[in-house]
């Protein structure tokens, strides 16, 4: 008995790597923006702040909405890179925190938000 409940154990498989949100600095979030074929770039801001400016090819979704989850699901797979940013970084940053416990595998968040971003890279898109 003790000898098939060791082996029961032995055959467990090791657990998988804990997956983390990685935070990045402006220039490496750009870095991984031009280097990602497709990435699901996601500004969680409202809808004005977004038309003000944006990071060129983000889409909007507005992270206070009550289906925000389902919306992202929507636009982005649960293995797609996702790269988000908000104003300042910390809701971008519990935002993405939410979204690997739903099972997105490749998430980032921009380390300062939209206004470190600006400060490096002034050019934003407009609508």
């Amino acid at each position: 008995m003790l000898l098939l409940i060791g082996f029961m154990l032995c055959a467990l498989p090791i657990q998988a790597q804990k997956i983390k949100v990685t935070a990045l600095k402006p220039a490496e979030y750009k870095n991984l923006m031009e280097q990602t074929a497709n990435p699901c770039i996601v500004d969680i801001r409202a809808a004005d702040e977004f038309e003000a400016g944006h990071i060129s090819g983000a889409i909007n979704l507005n992270a206070d909405d009550f289906l925000f989850m389902r919306q992202l699901q929507n636009h982005c797979a649960l293995s797609d890179t996702v790269m988000v940013y908000c104003k300042l970084g910390h809701t971008s940053k519990s935002v993405t925190d939410l979204m690997v416990k739903r099972g997105f595998l490749h998430v980032y968040h921009l380390k300062g938000g939209i206004v470190a971003w600006i400060r490096q890279y002034p050019t934003v898109s407009q609508y």
